[in-house]
């Protein structure tokens, strides 16, 4: 059996890196310069490899450093997770949890989900990252994210995940009430319009201007993308963006008050939402409740729609 590198080894590589230099990783870790040149030098002993070389700017990596930083990282997540899990077994109430989500989605589940964890775990410690999977799927990937909940797509790859579907949502334009083009009835009608639309390098939204400019941009259209909900809700509210959104936002009592639809003729493809989380992953027990609880929320809205 090869020799493998020891946890302080993967530490002192993750502060270089974090933090773009030894002195700096050093100072992080308080220790030495010294001794974070002799751990570094130790672990590429270790590996028979040189990870990292001094450039202008800083440290740089090496080939053989951007392989072993996705595994280490992923190494570090685990043992993290591990030491989580022991502790949450130990004392049942506490617990940490990470995990994505398409934003606008999270308006209609999350609290409800959150008021029964709270319940089940009063000292838990629960992340939400805003984002498309398109984004997410690095931190996802590498463990920094337990699981995500969101729009799926079949151009991005899942064959490493599980995938669990959820439901599906129908989409359309949303426009603050009294919005100057509420009642337009044609994207054409839309063309000049400003929008506020997400982050996507793959999945449903990165065709969305393919389908919302079918003759092209007009010489007024403004697009602004970003994946904060409190920014777009103001840039929508006080400078009429509009946004393409799931239509079970207006079913929300404060949302219904100040949103509407816009009602084009045009149809835009519904939203698969589904569960992902990496097929290697072991959960904790409190990743498991909160998966569950999401489960129970999406199956309501379900039977509600049916309803």
């Amino acid at each position: 059996m090869p020799h493998l590198p020891k946890i302080n080894h993967l530490r002192a590589f993750e502060a270089i890196i974090l933090h773009g230099s030894i002195r700096a990783a050093a100072k992080a870790l308080n220790q030495t310069q010294p001794g974070i040149t002799r751990t570094l030098q130790e672990l590429e002993a270790t590996l028979g490899a040189t990870l990292m070389v001094r450039g202008t700017r800083g440290i740089v990596l090496t080939d053989a450093g951007r392989v072993f930083e996705a595994r280490m990282k992923l190494v570090l997540y685990e043992l993290e997770r591990s030491v989580d899990e022991i502790q949450q077994i130990n004392q049942s109430q506490h617990g940490t949890v990470s995990f994505g989500c398409s934003h606008l989605k999270t308006l209609r589940i999350i609290p409800s989900v959150m008021q029964r964890i709270n319940t089940a775990y009063p000292k838990a410690l629960v992340s939400l990252y805003e984002g498309q999977l398109s984004e997410l799927l690095p931190s996802l990937r590498v463990g920094r994210l337990d699981f995500f909940i969101g729009i799926i797509s079949e151009e991005i790859s899942l064959g490493e995940f599980v995938e669990e579907p959820l439901m599906t949502c129908p989409f359309g334009v949303v426009a603050r009430k009294g919005h100057p083009l509420a009642n337009c009835t044609s994207l054409v009608e839309l063309r000049n319009a400003k929008w506020y639309l997400p982050v996507a390098d793959a999945g449903y939204y990165s065709h969305l201007e393919a389908l919302l400019f079918p003759a092209g941009k007009g010489p007024e259209t403004v697009v602004f993308k970003g994946d904060s909900f409190a920014v777009g809700e103001r840039l929508v509210m006080e400078a009429d963006y509009l946004v393409i959104a799931p239509l079970a936002m207006l079913d929300i009592d404060f949302m219904s008050k100040l949103f509407c639809t816009i009602p084009v003729k045009e149809k835009f493809p519904h939203g698969k939402y589904s569960l992902i989380y990496r097929q290697d992953a072991s959960l904790t027990p409190l990743a498991k409740h909160l998966i569950n609880e999401i489960r129970f929320e999406c199956s309501k809205q379900v039977i509600q729609k049916i309803d």
